[in-house]
């Protein structure tokens, strides 16, 4: 991308020249730079990577922040705020540690987003409707996918996907955060969900 003063004999050009070049301003400077045509990759790798944001983006939604640092902030949010690193936000780097769930070798894998879709499917009736009543409570809805992972995702799972991400940052030292949620009990995922939405 180069960098220009004065383009095109003005002060400030913006807009595209003949679908080859188009000037704009970024960060204070006039640029230019060869005109693409955006498009919308819908591969199967492409449809596990948004189903995956997604879920993990509905589960972080959920969880009970004034924004401000208040009395009202849940401990979930103020487990993830004193412990994201400086300069990140803490839903990014909650969201993280499901991410890294996902990620083989640098690379982020398909295998092992429907393996935790089996984990999930794979847990005691008590434990899977533990994860189902409080994702329900919680009003996190179930969804599909049209390209990539395209098996109904249950709130549930959303649910799951999160705890996956408390336990994979160490949010804390205590039970449920210090064991992995294949392993929670029904109480576990209560305390957990309880964690998002309440402050003590």
């Amino acid at each position: 991308m180069a960098k220009v003063d004065g383009p095109l004999m003005s002060m400030e050009a913006r807009g595209k020249l003949a679908d080859s070049i188009v000037f704009f301003p970024w960060k204070g400077r006039h640029v230019v730079r060869r005109w693409l045509t955006p498009k919308n990759k819908e591969s199967d790798l492409q449809g596990y990577v948004r189903a995956s944001l997604k879920a993990i983006g509905k589960f972080i939604t959920k969880i009970v922040t004034t924004g401000n640092g208040g009395a009202l902030d849940s401990i979930l949010y103020q487990l993830a705020t004193s412990k994201a690193g400086a300069n990140m936000n803490w839903n990014a780097w909650l969201g993280e540690g499901f991410l890294d769930a996902l990620v083989a070798a640098g690379t982020f894998n398909t295998a092992s987003f429907t393996a935790l879709v089996a984990a999930y499917s794979a847990l005691g009736s008590d434990e899977k409707t533990a994860y189902e009543t409080n994702a329900a409570a919680l009003a996190i809805a179930d969804f599909t996918f049209d390209y990539g992972y395209t098996t109904e995702i249950e709130a549930g799972c959303i649910l799951y996907f999160g705890a996956i991400a408390a336990y994979n940052k160490a949010l804390a030292a205590s039970a449920p955060y210090n064991i992995h949620p294949d392993s929670w009990a029904a109480s576990d995922v209560d305390d957990f969900k309880a964690d998002m939405v309440t402050d003590t």
